[in-house]
């Protein structure tokens, strides 16, 4: 019910016009891009953010440790984090933008000059006549797939349309995988698993695997270990300490590696060795006996498998849990 105008009222399609940046801005919605928009308008320190979810907390699909950091980082830049706010209504006024909100405090209404709209895309799938030639589409109109092939064999989807991992990389890798097919190359799986991602919030986070809410969803056992940056020697010298490295292996020997999260400087340079090891099958000794460079961001994923694995020289009953976590779910 929100009439998006293009100018005041706008979507990531449209933002980028602007020629200057708006005094204040809302954000509608906290998942990658509204936050990363969020983080890129904070960092200029030219416009008063504010930024609301439905949600308990931004990020919701990923772990509350991780959202809660990032969150922290949000606050200490001056945005203003609406949690659990529904929001109400937002329209045009003649200096902007109104909007309001219901949230735990009960129901505000607050005045800015623009609003971004990130509240998530549709598939543009309708209208196309696939249900009638037997293309079988999910309840958001996403066209479903198996490795790219829909149910009709001579019709394959890569990318957005599929709703599966919306990421550009993704759609690449999909796209290749589909022509493959088509020409009878017999390109090897799609491993959706070892698919990492980065998000350019403040402070960066990169992802790879499932982590701990996805691991309880599917009814996955698995250990955990988080490494707080204060302890990896890079970041120290950095002086920049904010953030987690977090890694999950299977609670079964040989634990196989089945995610990564990891918050703060350089999370990306962290991420594809083990998007790597869990594309081959990778298990917590493969990252404890590599040779990692010092001082490097990596060498927080090493302790952490050494953590699981009880040969950290960092001991929980030394720092304790603020710094250390180790356990199981």
């Amino acid at each position: 019910g929100i009439e998006i105008d293009d100018e005041h009222v706008v979507t990531s399609d449209h933002l980028e016009r602007w020629g200057e940046f708006p005094e204040s801005l809302v954000v509608v919605g906290a998942g990658v891009v509204g936050c990363e928009y969020a983080t890129i308008f904070a960092s200029f320190g030219r416009t008063a953010i504010h930024i609301l979810d439905r949600q308990p907390r931004i990020l919701p699909f990923e772990d509350e440790d991780l959202a809660e950091c990032v969150t922290a980082s949000f606050e200490r830049a001056g945005i203003d984090v609406h949690r659990q706010s529904r929001l109400v209504s937002l329209s045009r006024t003649r200096r902007g933008v109104r909007y309001e909100i219901e949230g735990p405090a009960g129901r505000r209404t607050l005045d800015v000059e623009r609003a971004l709209i990130a509240v998530g895309r549709v598939p543009r799938t309708q209208g196309l006549g696939l249900e009638r030639i037997g293309v079988a589409l999910d309840a958001s109109g996403g066209v479903v797939v198996e490795q790219t092939r829909t149910r009709v064999p001579h019709v394959y989807a890569a990318g957005d349309v599929t709703t599966d991992v919306a990421l550009a990389n993704v759609a690449e890798l999909e796209g290749r995988h589909a022509v493959e097919r088509m020409f009878g190359l017999a390109p090897r799986p799609i491993h959706y698993d070892a698919l990492s991602t980065i998000m350019f919030l403040r402070p960066e986070v990169a992802a790879v695997g499932c982590n701990e809410q996805q691991a309880k969803q599917r009814g996955i056992p698995y250990r955990v270990a988080v490494l707080r940056n204060a302890l990896v020697n890079r970041n120290i010298a950095m002086r920049s300490t904010h953030g987690f490295l977090k890694l999950l292996a299977s609670r079964e020997a040989p634990h196989a590696i089945l995610g990564l999260r990891v918050v703060g400087p350089q999370a990306s340079s962290c991420i594809q060795g083990i998007a790597f090891l869990i594309d081959q099958g990778g298990h917590l000794e493969d990252i404890d006996r590599c040779a990692h460079p010092h001082p490097a961001i990596t060498e927080g994923v090493q302790e952490c498998a050494r953590l699981l694995l009880g040969r950290s020289l960092h001991k929980v009953e030394v720092f304790g849990e603020d710094l250390l976590r180790c356990g199981e779910g």
